[in-house]
């Protein structure tokens, strides 16, 4: 062999010769020397191999490249390149009862499972090791013994006993190994025993906790002024406080690390080397200090109240502060409603006026909505039917004006209506102005399915005025084939849109009279709209001479 590191066998007891730079053989026979090669490109061929273990049925490699390699059944397979195991530094392997114990080449350590699945039992992370190197993992009983550059580490069950040079073990350790209760740690300048049973069946070492030192805002605090209940009462300015404090006699100091927690329902601190705590800055209530004392020597730890601090409240914290505070807020709070009293009767006052306004703006529109030409023109189209001795068409006619007239008195005192309500009165609207027409003019309603127009609700008789300008000024006898489109349809969530189309002769503003006509409704629509809350652009108005006018309206509903 040519730099081989590392011999194991195969379940059966055929020799597997590593090569860290090429593949690796199995031999058949170690007489005549016959083999089989596997070679590196295979990607389940182990290679830069640092560790091997036999373990029942399976061999096991670790690589510091390419992770766990298990020979089996005649075949290696890689737990990295198929999936089963991520970590690819590794570096040591020792069996663990019925578990597998591996390192990795940064100082994590991992307990696995590997009988019917890979799994992962339990992380020991590097911070929980004292070192950052691991020499040698390896088990006795149910414990496992971790080597690194600092000492010898026994974990079990997440209780970890520490050894090094202040018990005087060392380094730096080159191999180890167990016979019997005995561990055998080799060095440069020879080796050293440890009785393991001694140091698994540990007795507790730490018994008590005693404050030597107490100081309050850089000053010392005479030990004698300890009340005889053990508590120290301070006022609230006293708050920065160091406490020093010694355990009983222990034959390894330097294996003692210290946390604290101010009550119980608080979490521990970080881990301290000096028995000293420093606390800043303290709220004003009762504090229960506790200490917990963490043994590496033994793996046990101590915990005890150490003192409890009462700091008092300061003067703006009193009860007597408070009902100063109480009485001087309510004196602003009574003066504030005064004023904010004086505000909402000049609100109100104003809103009364607003109130009035809008009352006439409805009083405009409600005379506005049924024109006076429509009633004329109605009275006139009546009287000629009468006239012509055509009895039906004027009762008739004069059935659906009184029809129209009743809709109108109905809806003009609601603010709002059903749209199926508003479609009804306008097709009345349109049904009695085309009368005069002969039916001329042809009218087309498009409504959107997804519209409900049963529940859907809009500000009442708010489309008539456009439809009775249509008929008013849009048609006059030159237009051949005059056409009114009324379309209703979603354009965003929430958001319905009218438009109201002919093709008319557009907005000619020949007169003054048609000019005041235009702008008074126009007006009318948009403060109306404004009332309601719609920003100006909800009312559109497009016409175009001889084309046609198009009237959009967008609604909340």
């Amino acid at each position: 062999p040519v730099h081989t590191e590392e011999f194991n066998f195969t379940p059966k007891g055929q020799l597997i010769e590593t090569n860290p730079y090429h593949g690796l053989r199995i031999y058949q026979s170690t007489k005549d020397f016959t083999y089989r090669y596997y070679d590196e490109k295979e990607p389940n061929t182990p290679t830069m191999i640092v560790n091997s273990l036999q373990k029942d049925d399976k061999t096991y490699f670790l690589s510091v490249f390419t992770g766990l390699y298990v020979f089996k059944d005649g075949l290696f397979t890689s737990y990295l390149k198929n999936n089963i195991w991520s970590e690819a530094k590794l570096r040591h392997i020792t069996p663990l009862g019925n578990d597998l114990s591996i390192s990795t080449e940064f100082g994590d350590v991992f307990i696995v499972n590997d009988h019917n699945q890979f799994k992962v039992l339990t992380k020991i992370p590097r911070s929980q090791i004292n070192g950052n190197t691991i020499s040698f993992l390896n088990q006795y009983q149910d414990f496992l013994l971790i080597g690194t550059e600092k000492g010898l580490t026994i974990y079990k069950d997440q209780q970890f006993i520490f050894v090094d040079q202040e018990q005087g073990l060392l380094q730096p350790f080159i191999a180890a190994a167990i016979k019997n209760e005995t561990l055998f740690i080799g060095n440069k300048n020879g080796y050293y025993t440890i009785n393991l049973k001694a140091f698994i069946q540990p007795k507790e070492r730490v018994h008590s906790l005693k404050l030597t030192e107490l100081n309050i805002n850089n000053e010392s605090f005479p030990m004698g002024l300890l009340t005889n209940d053990g508590v120290i009462r301070l006022a609230y300015h006293q708050n920065n406080i160091n406490l020093h404090f010694t355990t009983n006699a222990h034959p390894f100091p330097d294996k003692l690390s210290y946390q604290y927690r101010l009550s119980k329902e608080s979490d521990w601190s970080a881990s301290a080397s000096k028995p000293e705590i420093y606390l800043s800055y303290l709220d004003a209530k009762k504090y229960n200090i506790q200490i917990k004392v963490l043994d590496q020597s033994t793996g046990f730890s101590y915990t005890q109240t150490l003192v409890q601090l009462n700091i008092s409240s300061p003067f703006w914290k009193t009860w007597w502060f408070s009902l100063l505070m109480i009485g001087f807020i309510s004196g602003v709070v009574y003066s504030f409603y005064r004023y904010h009293l004086h505000q909402n009767q000049q609100f109100e006052a104003q809103k009364s006026l607003i109130e009035k306004r809008v009352e006439s703006i409805k009083l405009e529109a409600l005379l506005a909505q049924m024109n006076p030409h429509f009633i004329f023109n109605a009275l006139n189209s009546i009287q000629s039917y009468i006239m012509d001795q055509d009895i039906k068409n004027a009762t008739f006619y004069l059935g659906e004006f009184a029809q129209l007239i009743r809709k109108n008195l109905e809806y003009c005192t609601q603010p709002t209506i059903l749209l199926v309500e508003e479609l009804d009165y306008l097709k009345s609207f349109i049904g009695l102005e085309n009368l005069r027409y002969q039916n001329k003019i042809k009218v087309y309603f498009e409504v959107d399915p997804k519209l409900d127009i049963y529940e859907m609700e809009v500000p009442s008789m708010l489309f008539q005025p456009f439809v009775e300008n249509v008929f008013v000024h849009a048609f006059p006898p030159r237009i051949l084939n005059p056409t009114l489109h009324i379309s209703l349809k979603w354009i965003s969530p929430q958001l319905m849109e009218c438009v109201i189309t002919d093709n008319g002769t557009g907005i000619v503003k020949t007169t003054t009279n048609n000019q005041l006509h235009q702008s008074k409704g126009l007006t009318l629509v948009r403060e109306r709209l404004q009332l309601l809350g719609y920003p100006e652009d909800a009312l559109r108005i497009t016409s175009v001479k001889d084309q046609g006018t198009s009237v959009v309206i967008q609604l909340h509903v």
